[in-house]
């Protein structure tokens, strides 16, 4: 399968309105040459900035062709938002500065080989910008989700997609990867696998074969000390690669990142997202826009001026993160 990554918004200025997204969207292998077909037809009449289709030219009705294309190839839409009017720069720099301190105190368990690199990437953090690191930080929570919603939804249902994962980011320089790209690369692999240590990847245990199947994960297992093999998840970022050429998926995953920056500030009309629900995956205990914050609980949202919005347009009629097989069989699991 291949996962598109893009952001949109600037991630700076702590005032109200001011939001950051980051989208990914997975599209499965085996759908890519009917999606091309499809979008031939319809790209034409888009609007585009050069040759690339972008998501801030065009109107609602763009919009919604778009998404209502992608609804019928089975692909999965995961997006973060980060709304800065609720922090500050102070706030920030702090939270940065904690991470580089506990990854510091850590030095000592990376391999000797690995640990210079480990070091040049914490000193890299030290002299990151609050918006570079905003970005990164929602970047990271979108990718530790889209592995976890996304093994447990192929497994059931395309088993075979699990044997590949290709991240393409959408690249901000045409003519090289940029140091924060690069440190970016590295430093998600760790990132990953921190948060998966303290909410690790969804795998339930299957009563029988044809309820989950993860037989094609192999290549991303490690074996323990107790020689049981474990999900290895920075495995999984090794296909990881930042490109800038106009290409299929970045045109989609651009048009719905934007879609859902817009829709939060007031800015795309109700014609715009009302199908993008069909595009995620439900979870019964939150909305389909993920959103994060350093500091207090969620309960924000509630009273945000987007609260409407993304209560009527991503509380329900999502993707079931579960077959009506497995559904019955347990009733007790539940997405991350």
């Amino acid at each position: 399968m291949h996962i598109y990554l893009d952001e949109s918004g600037p991630f700076v200025g702590y005032q109200t309105g001011s939001i950051g997204v980051v989208g990914a969207l997975v599209i499965p292998d085996g759908n890519v040459r009917r999606l091309r077909r499809k979008f031939a037809r319809i790209r034409p009449s888009l609007l585009k900035e050069g040759n690339e289709v972008k998501g801030r030219l065009l109107e609602e009705h763009d919009v919604n062709r778009v998404v209502r294309l992608l609804a019928t190839r089975e692909v999965i839409f995961e997006v973060t938002a980060l709304d800065l009017g609720l922090h500050t720069e102070v706030g920030v720099l702090a939270f940065r500065q904690k991470l580089a301190t506990e990854t510091r105190a850590k030095l000592s368990a990376f391999p000797e080989p690995l640990r210079a690199r480990v070091v040049e990437a914490v000193n890299y953090l030290d002299t990151m910008s609050p918006q570079l690191f905003l970005q990164a930080l929602t970047t990271f929570e979108l990718i530790h989700r889209v592995i976890s919603h996304t093994i447990l939804y192929l497994s059931q249902r395309r088993p075979y997609e699990l044997s590949s994962f290709a991240w393409v980011v959408d690249g901000k320089n045409r003519a090289k990867v940029t140091n924060w790209e690069n440190w970016l690369k590295f430093y998600a692999r760790g990132a990953l696998i921190s948060l998966s240590q303290r909410n690790p990847v969804p795998m339930p245990n299957p009563s029988s074969p044809c309820l989950f199947d993860y037989t094609f994960l192999d290549v991303f297992m490690t074996k323990q000390a107790t020689g049981e093999k474990s999900l290895d998840t920075g495995l999984l970022l090794q296909n990881f690669s930042f490109k800038s050429d106009t290409e299929m998926g970045l045109e989609f995953v651009d048009v719905l990142t934007n879609a859902i920056r817009r829709l939060l500030t007031g800015k795309l009309q109700r014609d715009g997202w009302i199908d993008m629900h069909r595009l995620m995956i439900h979870r019964a205990d939150e909305t389909y826009i993920k959103f994060i914050l350093f500091g207090p609980g969620l309960d924000f949202v509630r009273a945000a001026p987007y609260a409407a919005v993304v209560n009527e347009g991503f509380l329900t009629n999502g993707k079931p993160m579960f077959t009506r097989r497995n559904d019955a069989h347990d009733q007790k699991s539940r997405v991350a």
